[in-house]
């Protein structure tokens, strides 16, 4: 077989990043060895994970904002400070930017530790070598007296998880592929999810306004006070249990294409259900309003 011109200069350049390599490979070894500082920028902990962590001023910072592709976020309740940790994350495969009320993370292209000839950047490298098959994660920790009022999560693939968070804040949550859960978590703002595909869920949680946006997937709603639902699913089904036994004077309106609606004991099989009638100008009332709307799918809900 012979070598055409265009080959042999994939060829040519191959070898040069090959040498590149192995050069920037020596080069931070004896670095680090010089220096007496350890190879590897990150240290793995007793789990084989590297964590990178960074303390937020919860009397202070008012949103957190993230940007990421294939990792999963986790929010959970502090007793102690407020933080965030990016975890199997090499340093240049994310930016971290803080300012006086907002800390914003989005990620980076890992071809930036390769141009990158000092001694961090050799080091960061090899992270990214040995962290590339780990499952990547942001956990947040967030204590009750925090003055945070807004999360914005965009993530490409992952699940976004609350569990035991007592703030009073907005959520602003999209994602392509992966799930939304909810679990013993309260607050008083607005929540506004997109799924292109999976599911959202809400477990004894109390919540003011959810409104969803799903193509494809499930919303199951158990055990939980939502005053203000506003659900719309493609290709799925709606799913609220243990309702409580208001329903009688809640205002619902129900409604499937290809599907049918069950409503405490009476099933539809006409596929649309309504009831009562919202409030205008009327001080001091809350009305619980629940409107779902799933084009091919069911929707079943029980006190």
């Amino acid at each position: 077989m012979k070598f055409t011109k265009k080959m042999k200069k994939l060829f040519i350049a191959s070898l040069v990043l090959f040498i590149i390599a192995v050069i920037l490979c020596v080069a931070g070894a004896v670095t680090s060895k010089g220096r007496e500082e350890p190879l590897f920028s990150q240290s793995q902990n007793d789990m084989g994970q590297y964590i990178f962590s960074y303390e937020f001023d919860a009397s202070s910072h008012k949103k957190i904002s993230l940007e990421l592709s294939y990792a999963d976020v986790k929010v959970y309740r502090s007793s102690g400070a407020a933080m965030i940790e990016m975890i199997n994350y090499p340093l240049d495969n994310f930016c971290m930017t803080v300012s006086a009320t907002t800390v914003t993370i989005e990620e980076n292209s890992a071809i930036g530790n390769f141009l990158s000839f000092d001694f961090d950047g050799f080091r960061n490298y090899f992270n990214a070598l040995k962290m590339a098959a780990k499952r990547r994660s942001v956990n947040i920790y967030v204590p009750d007296t925090s003055v945070l009022k807004l999360f914005d999560i965009d993530v490409y693939s992952g699940d976004v998880v609350f569990e035991e968070l007592s703030v009073d804040a907005d959520y602003n949550i999209e994602i392509d592929y992966g799930d939304v859960f909810f679990k013993n978590c309260s607050s008083k703002g607005e929540l506004n999810v997109k799924i292109t595909e999976g599911n959202l869920a809400f477990e004894s949680s109390e919540l003011f306004s959810v409104s969803s946006e799903l193509q494809k997937g499930y919303e199951e709603i158990k055990a939980s006070v939502i005053t203000k639902i506003d659900a719309d699913i493609e290709k799925g089904y709606f799913e609220q249990s243990e309702a409580g036994k208001d329903l009688a004077s809640s205002v619902v309106r129900l409604k499937t294409e290809k599907g049918r609606v069950r409503f405490c004991g009476d099933i539809y099989e006409s596929g649309s259900f309504s009831q009562g009638m919202e409030y205008s100008g009327v001080s001091g009332v809350v009305q619980t309003i629940i409107n779902v709307n799933v084009a091919d799918g069911n929707i079943m809900i029980t006190e």
